[in-house]
């Protein structure tokens, strides 16, 4: 088997080298979260906690889920086997200067091809995700390529305001538009502005995958396995024919929007509040984002406690939370794309968009339906997406 590192040669045709990085916390930081978590009560018991089968439910995240989640937290999670893991594979950061003068220092994975004619694709993440949602996607590549077989070259950064990235500056009303420039701008960096470039994105990722395929020309597609429902039901149809599945879907996202958008709004209206909020406590963490991790995946997929954990200790050790939700205040509009849009669905999505909806917002040259999986579905189906993305590329890149 390949290791992974031997991915780490940047594209001779880079316009700068980005730094290598290895993430390592320092022991304080990792001992201070542990005190923290160790204190940190638990609610008392109500009738609200108490009515999730399980995990979560009606009124949210159940009580027992998280007593359970918080002994696994404190006796079996390890976070310096997660920094290992996320170590094995190659990581940079990059200084990107935007426009004005000013710069952002923005961390990526990646998996570099030796091969000239290697296609670059981006993988971007959303909220409450990170660019750990991608690490299993990315293992599987590295073992079934080396660098000189891989047809890709796979970057998988972390948005400003996420974990190892720059935040947002303090005095701009930073928006979609900002961070795709800067996405865009590393991509040219990396020397991808002669030959263009794909993009792959879920939840946030997928605005900033549309907002990329509808701005910039070196963009010559996009893939998404979220169709935002931002005014999205205009895009429908009386003649529609849609499958039992898609009907089924439909449910959900009416679901979803009667029931499961408050935290959305909270984080669009009082987005301050939220912030100090969540950032006293890793256990407030632990249940405004385990729910999030539970409510919207599949039953049957849905990632491990200690893969939730991962990501949730990432947001507290960076500090990020209150810098990941700012694209929830921005009044957003669905951008059509004409060039070469894939589209996978998942029935365990949000607001699974059917097909003859999501053709009229794009070019849609790629469209697969599954049977299982939900909105992570990096984390949740890793070669199933995959699969998808590999013969959406086939269509897109010419």
């Amino acid at each position: 088997m390949t290791s992974a590192k031997t991915f780490s040669t940047v594209p001779a045709g880079a316009q700068q080298q980005p730094t290598p990085f290895e993430l390592h916390v320092e022991e304080q930081k990792l001992q201070d979260f542990k005190t923290l978590l160790k204190l940190s009560p638990v609610a008392k018991e109500t009738y609200e906690n108490k009515q999730n089968a399980g995990s979560h439910g009606q009124f949210g995240i159940s009580r027992q889920w998280i007593i359970d989640a918080k002994k696994e937290w404190m006796e079996k999670f390890d976070w310096r086997k997660e920094e290992d893991r996320i170590n094995s594979l190659p990581n940079f950061k990059a200084t990107i200067n935007d426009d004005g003068g000013s710069s952002y220092d923005v961390h990526f994975a990646a998996l570099f091809s030796n091969k000239p004619d290697a296609i670059p694709i981006a993988f971007f993440h959303g909220w409450p995700g990170s660019f750990l949602e991608f690490l299993p996607l990315m293992e599987v590549l590295s073992k079934k390529y080396t660098p000189d077989t891989l047809p890709y070259h796979i970057i998988v950064p972390s948005l400003p305001g996420f974990a190892l990235s720059s935040d947002p500056p303090l005095d701009q009303d930073w928006k979609v538009a900002d961070t795709s420039r800067i996405m865009h701008k590393l991509l040219l960096s990396l020397g991808f502005g002669a030959s263009g470039y794909l993009v792959q994105g879920g939840d946030i990722g997928a605005w900033i995958a549309r907002e990329l395929a509808s701005t910039y020309v070196e963009c010559k597609g996009m893939h998404l396995n979220f169709m935002h429902t931002v005014d999205i039901k205009s895009y429908s149809s009386p003649e529609d024919e849609l499958s039992a599945a898609e009907k089924k879907g439909l449910e959900r996202m009416n679901e979803f929007m009667e029931v499961g958008k408050a935290y959305a709004v909270e984080h669009g209206t009082k987005p301050s509040t939220i912030g100090l909020v969540l950032s006293s406590s890793p256990m407030a963490q632990l249940a405004w984002i385990g729910e999030k991790f539970m409510a919207w995946t599949d039953p049957s997929t849905t990632p491990s406690v200690n893969t939730i954990l991962s990501d949730i200790t990432l947001y507290w050790l960076t500090g990020c939370y209150p810098t990941s939700i700012y694209t929830y205040r921005e009044g957003k509009k669905v951008k059509h794309v004409d060039k070469p849009t894939g589209y996978s669905y998942f029935p365990y999505e949000l607001s699974p968009v059917p097909k003859a909806w999501a053709a009229r917002t794009a070019n849609l040259a790629f469209f697969r339906a599954h049977e299982k999986g939900g909105h992570f579905a990096a984390l949740e189906r890793p070669e199933t997406l995959w699969a998808d993305v590999e013969e959406w590329v086939k269509m897109a890149w010419k």
